[in-house]
């Protein structure tokens, strides 16, 4: 699937942050920064779907449950794929999980529930695609559409998200150590890792993956009344996307397009030197301060420095100050949209 990459928009590096998108000239608001394809992507079943992601990675079409190609061996209820050639053309990469998929989707679900069943199975097809590709340790492959050398993709792009176990609670690591252990060894798989560096790949996963949502995640102001993006019906890791911070008052809004291509859209101007923020959330279900945190905290275990954050801490630092203790409401959110350049 093809990718593109404005070229005004480049890759830097801050201190705090580490890695992070820029405008290295003006950008308008509704212009294209990114179409990044999937590394790799997991579909997110619900009794609300009534379609699933076809499996070949070079398609990720959705597919009506009552059509479509399915495994012979019925590994997963959720693999399909939108014709026999796609289930032909996707064979190699399949054969690395169908056997894993028969043997533990029942019982990892059971016993470790459904989140960590699709980890784990979103990093069972990040190493099937490594597997099949068979990356050289010098294989640097960028993309062919921009300038820019420093936007890596493949494997040496997922090789460089940011994240490490330091990253995680102790508790999250021990865990994380069992999962790999029981079930993304090389001898549960065939790939050649280390079972350290299978779980430093779950970490830089975790910290990188997205979810699918059917509308804009980061429309920025949020329209009136809110509209929420909708149900997750997919999980994917992106090797350029995944760069991007989080802002609560992002440039940039982003949502897939129908070959879960992530399309990152800016929603307003963006000035050159600019950096170039998406938002992890819905916020039309995180609106005040403390809940964004905690959720950020939660989640992705930082807390959020952005300009919208710090108007609404000073704002409740000045409130703690009239009323002496701190207030956490959602009233006066619904303005804090002025403050910021760009907003009307």
């Amino acid at each position: 699937m093809l990718s593109w990459i404005h070229p005004h928009l480049s890759q830097s590096v801050d201190s705090g942050k580490g890695r992070q998108l820029q405008a290295s000239q003006r950008i308008q608001k509704g212009e294209v920064l990114l179409i990044d394809p999937p590394y790799a992507i997991i579909p997110i079943s619900s009794v609300d779907h009534n379609s699933l992601l076809c499996s070949n990675p070079e398609c990720n079409t959705s597919v009506p449950l009552d059509t479509g190609s399915r495994c012979s061996n019925r590994c997963n209820a959720d693999v399909i794929w939108c014709s026999d050639s796609c289930r032909s053309a996707d064979k190699p990469r399949h054969v690395f999980e169908c056997t894993w998929l028969a043997k533990y989707t029942n019982s990892l679900q059971s016993k470790w529930g459904e989140y960590n069943f699709g980890m784990l199975w979103l990093m069972v097809r990040i190493l099937s695609i490594r597997h099949i590709t068979n990356p050289q340790p010098n294989d640097i492959n960028n993309t062919q559409n921009t300038p820019q050398s420093t936007f890596k993709s493949g494997w040496p792009a997922i090789d460089a998200l940011c994240g490490t176990p330091e990253t995680w609670s102790h508790s999250q690591v021990r865990e994380w150590t069992v999962l790999v252990k029981k079930y993304l060894s090389s001898s549960a798989l065939p790939h050649s890792m280390s079972n350290d560096a299978v779980l430093a790949l779950i970490c830089k996963e975790e910290a990188n993956s997205f979810g699918l949502y059917p509308r804009e995640t980061g429309v920025c102001p949020p329209p009136d009344p809110p509209v929420p993006r909708g149900e997750q019906f997919g999980a994917a890791v992106y090797p350029r996307a995944s760069i991007a911070n989080h802002s609560c008052c992002p440039n940039i809004s982003h949502k897939p397009d129908k070959s879960a291509r992530m399309i990152f859209t800016a929603n307003r101007d963006i000035s050159a030197g600019d950096e170039c923020c998406i938002t992890y959330f819905d916020m039309t279900q995180y609106v005040a301060l403390k809940d964004r945190r905690e959720h950020l905290q939660g989640l992705f275990r930082f807390k959020c420095r952005c300009a919208r954050c710090i108007a609404d801490e000073e704002e409740e630092q000045e409130q703690e100050r009239e009323t002496g203790k701190a207030l956490y409401s959602d009233e006066g959110d619904g303005d804090v949209w002025d403050a910021f350049p760009g907003f009307d």
